[in-house]
């Protein structure tokens, strides 16, 4: 029942989503994607619903066998889910290679994302979602924890380590905020040869890719009436973020299947349709602009340790020392591969990474 757009131009997504792409993808979305497959594939990680004041949060668990293993928190963002994370899940709880340890693993659906139901009205703040995912833990008896964060996961895990410093043990990301140390006279100064491309594309991102960014912040809603009614309008525009952002292109050509398998990519997609939450989740971007406005929106001072794991074609880029001069830095890895998806793209060194800060750290 789709009413497609004409044909236009060539295929090099300069004005978008290239409509004969789009279309195959959408073709095996309907007639060749295996929905109860992908369901089986999440259902495989422990699933639960934990009411805290009144609102269920859905979040993946799964327990080490190890019962005094260290507790890693995974917070994912938009429009990614906790699909991102099923297959770094068993390799940080379960992991096969000889003399790795374990951990208690749990990747919670942010308010509003999946199988966690938004609200009816304002208010559901990042730092009120930060709080509520504080007291999960709690919940489940972990008391004390490392936090990992990519894109609004970032915000999200940096407003828990602010406000729960004595239950984290440390914090770990993957996107960094490239801000300018105020109290150093010439932060350009600061910055590695390397790192000067990722300004360049910061900004290229910034002025180029940040479209979406400013409608979702305005008016979620009334982008939410056409998503939420149109199957291939949000595989669209999802696919548009998928394309930009994760490290896909291959001998000059641009294919998310060179980073995320489609199968993988309609999981996460399918993931939204079926809970009814595209809007809700595009609700954050708003919140997040009123708290801001407010003057809450900000994270307070981070005291624990932190990592970070930088992935090439991650959308913000912070040169080192800034980011030194902003958090208590004691991990930095800069990996060979991959995008904003980090865990979904390369699990392995995502795994890897995270497992290596925690031993740096003595979790």
């Amino acid at each position: 029942m789709t009413r497609w757009p004409r044909q236009f131009g060539v295929g090099d997504w300069d004005f978008g989503v290239d409509n004969g792409y789009l279309r195959g993808l959408v073709g095996y979305w309907r007639d060749g994607f295996d929905f109860e497959a992908a369901a089986q594939r999440i259902n495989s990680i422990p699933n639960y619903l934990t009411v805290i004041d009144g609102l269920p949060i859905h979040h993946l668990h799964s327990r080490s066998a190890e019962g005094d293993a260290t507790p890693i928190l995974l917070l994912h963002g938009w429009p990614g889910s906790i699909v991102e994370f099923l297959e770094v899940i068993p390799k940080l709880s379960e992991p096969r290679e000889a003399g790795k340890e374990s951990f208690h693993v749990v990747a919670p659906s942010l308010q509003g994302f999946g199988g966690s139901p938004g609200i009816d009205e304002p208010g559901m703040s990042p730092i009120r979602i930060a709080h509520r995912i504080a007291s999960l833990m709690e919940e489940l008896g972990y008391e004390r924890f490392i936090v990992h964060g990519g894109d609004w996961g970032t915000l999200v895990a940096t407003h828990i380590a602010s406000l729960y410093p004595e239950r984290v043990l440390g914090l770990h990301v993957t996107l960094t905020h490239p801000i300018p140390p105020a109290d150093v006279p010439d932060p350009m100064a600061l910055v590695r040869e390397h790192e000067l491309k990722w300004l360049e594309e910061n900004e290229f991102n910034a002025i180029d890719g940040r479209g979406y960014f400013e409608i979702q912040k305005t008016r979620p809603e009334t982008l939410g009436f056409a998503l939420t009614d149109s199957p291939v309008g949000w595989c669209a525009w999802v696919l548009d973020k998928f394309h930009q952002w994760t490290d896909c292109e291959r001998d000059g050509t641009k294919d998310i299947r060179n980073a995320v398998s489609w199968d993988l990519f309609l999981t996460n997609l399918s993931l939204y349709w079926f809970t009814d939450t595209i809007s809700s989740a595009m609700h954050f971007y708003r919140e997040q602009y009123l708290a801001l406005r407010s003057g809450q929106g900000t994270a307070g001072k981070v005291m624990v340790p932190t990592g970070a794991g930088i992935f090439p074609q991650e959308i913000l880029k912070s040169p080192k020392a800034w980011m030194e001069r902003r958090f208590p830095l004691v991990h930095w890895t800069e990996h060979p591969a991959g995008g904003h998806f980090g865990a979904m793209e390369q699990p392995g060194f995502f795994a890897d990474d995270l497992r290596e800060f925690a031993r740096k750290i003595g979790g």
